[in-house]
Order: C-alpha cells, then sequence, then structure tokens
C-alpha cells in the first residue's frame, strides 16, 4: 500500500494548520523586541504590539468618523426608542412622587441640593427685590398714587373741601411724589424681599404630591412639552458638548492604554471564532494541497 496517499495531505495538513497558527500569534507575540547580540530578530515585536499607535489611531478615526459622528449620535439621542425611555422615566418618577407624603423640602434635602436653593432663593430674592423696586420708581408709580388720590377726593368729597384738597395735593404734587419715591426706595425691597421668602417657605412646606399635580394642572401635555426642552437642548447644545468632548482622542488613548496582554486578550474574545476559522482553513488549503501534489 502507498502510505504516501495518506501522509501528504494529511502532512500539508498539520502544516497549514501550524503556520496559520503560528502566523496568528506572531500578531501579538513576541511583546518586546527579541535580540541576538545588537541584531534583532525579525518580525519582532508582533504586528500588533510594532504597530500599536497606528492600530490606535485608525480604529479611533473609523469610531469617531464613522460610528459615533456627530450626526449618529444626535439621530440617536432623538430616536423614538429614546423618546420612550424618557418619558417612561418621567412617568415612573411621577407616580412614585403623586404617592410620597414628603415635603418639597424634604425632598431636595434628600438630593442633597436644599443647601444650594436656599442660596439660590436669596440671590435671586435680592435681585428681584432690587429689580422690581427700580421698576416701581421708572413706572411713576408715585405719581399716578398722588394723581389717583387727587381725582377721588374730588369726585367723592364735598365740593369745597374737595377743591380745597384737590389744589392743596396739586401744590404739593411734586413734594408728595418725591416722599412716596423715598419711601419706596426704604421700604420696598425689605417688604418685597420678605413676601418671597413668606412664599419660598410656603412651597418648600407643601407636600411633593400636590406640587406635582399643580405642574400637571398647568402642563396637561407634559410629555410633549419636556421632549421639546429636551429636543432643542439636544440641537443648541449637542455640537458644542462632542466638540469638547474628542472621541477619537478617547478612543486613541485608550487603546494605547491598554497592556499589551490585555489588548490581545479583548482582541481574541472578539475575533476567536473567525481566527480559528483561518487556522482551520489553514489545514484544509494544506491538506488539498497535498493531495493536489500527488495527483500532479
Amino acid at each position: 500500500m502507498n502510505y504516501e496517499i495518506i501522509t501528504a495531505p494529511l502532512i500539508g495538513g498539520v502544516i497549514g494548520l501550524v503556520t496559520n497558527g503560528i502566523a496568528i500569534k506572531m500578531l501579538f507575540r513576541p511583546w518586546k523586541p527579541v535580540y541576538i547580540g545588537k541584531f534583532r530578530v525579525p518580525f519582532t515585536p508582533g504586528l500588533i504590539p510594532k504597530e500599536k499607535p497606528r492600530i490606535a489611531k485608525a480604529i479611533a478615526n473609523v469610531i469617531g468618523n464613522n460610528l459615533l459622528d456627530n450626526e449618529t449620535i444626535h439621530k440617536t439621542l432623538l430616536s423614538d426608542e429614546i423618546k420612550e425611555k424618557i418619558m417612561n422615566a418621567i412617568d415612573n418618577k411621577i407616580a412614585e412622587l403623586s404617592s410620597t407624603e414628603i415635603t418639597l423640602s424634604e425632598f431636595i434635602d434628600e438630593k442633597g441640593f436644599l443647601e444650594t436653593f436656599d442660596e439660590k432663593e436669596k440671590t435671586l430674592n435680592s435681585s428681584a427685590s432690587v429689580f422690581v423696586t427700580n421698576k416701581l420708581l421708572k413706572s411713576n408709580v408715585s405719581a399716578s398714587i398722588v394723581d389717583f388720590a387727587a381725582e377721588e377726593l374730588t369726585k367723592n368729597a364735598n365740593p369745597v373741601l374737595g377743591g380745597i384738597a384737590s389744589k392743596a395735593i396739586a401744590s404739593a404734587r411734586d413734594s408728595i411724589i418725591s416722599k412716596i419715591d423715598t419711601i419706596i426706595k426704604e421700604k420696598a425691597p425689605d417688604i418685597i424681599t420678605e413676601l418671597v421668602d413668606q412664599e419660598y417657605e410656603k412651597l418648600k412646606n407643601r407636600p411633593v404630591k400636590e406640587c406635582i399635580e399643580v405642574i400637571l394642572e398647568k402642563i396637561p401635555e407634559y410629555h410633549e412639552y419636556v421632549w421639546k426642552i429636551y429636543t432643542s437642548i439636544i440641537d443648541k447644545q449637542l455640537n458644542k458638548i462632542l466638540n469638547g468632548f474628542n472621541i477619537k482622542g478617547i478612543v486613541e488613548q485608550k487603546i494605547n492604554d491598554f497592556e499589551l496582554p490585555e489588548l490581545e486578550k479583548l482582541i481574541m474574545s472578539i475575533t476567536q471564532k473567525e481566527l480559528y476559522a483561518l487556522v482551520a482553513l489553514g489545514g484544509i488549503l494544506g491538506l488539498l494541497m497535498g493531495m493536489l501534489n500527488l495527483i500532479l
């Protein structure tokens, strides 16, 4: 029996398996250059360790330019799936808050923002009191008060007394207006501040569920309202955020930061099936070449 008919294809198959297996290993190994004296052994380090920076840059460019470009992220963030998730999350949160008995103050305090809210209220309150006071002065409220008082006296008082009072007010009009303006400057900021503080404390002490009811009454179509705000933020701010968020640079840096054993393990976990198929294909081709060699 001619054993060459069996051994030649088998040897060819084994050679194909071994050479492809070695070639795949040489993609990663050795991790560092191997030297004999001053002579560096060819093909060391392996292809991936040697070309790691270039590979990292190429992968980063593909991801940044094609997979996670601004347009793709924009479409994803405004997709129907994302909208459904956001709305479900809002509905669940509203349902949860609608049944809670805690006050708005307690709720904010649980989240760790109560001190921040109080500070912001003081700042806004101070600004608001100054703004409203200046608005009252610029709107000549004091003159309107004086003119209204004179008009009412003329209408409702005894004609003689009304005429005297009206003339007296007219002659002292500028002085009265000036005094009212002084009172507004001195008293209005404190009055406004106190009123705002009182309303703020009332609001903080309201149960959260009551606040939710008020919001839902004011904004019955809150789904579309929230989505409109969300899409507006994405449309206006996403490009600014992404331009400052260098995706390509982050991916490239992350790949370069991988230790070679870790990178090899990662690539093998992704391509293991395909690489084993290449090894098997090498064996099949070797087997076929062995058989073809016998035929020829």
